[in-house]
């Protein structure tokens, strides 16, 4: 399961990375929030397994 959320950060980052290459800004924000909700809830997860 720890591999399973690490991937899962993994992931996140990458969509953020790729989310830098478009236009619309609060295109970019909404997804940077939606982002940043997965993480708490991964963190959660962690705490849960913990």
């Amino acid at each position: 399961m720890k591999i399973t959320l690490v991937n899962a950060e993994a992931a996140l980052d990458e969509v953020l990375r790729d989310t830098d290459k478009l236009h619309s800004r609060e295109l970019r924000k909404a997804i940077a929030k939606h982002i940043e909700a997965q993480r708490e809830q991964i963190k959660a997860l962690r705490r849960m397994v913990n």
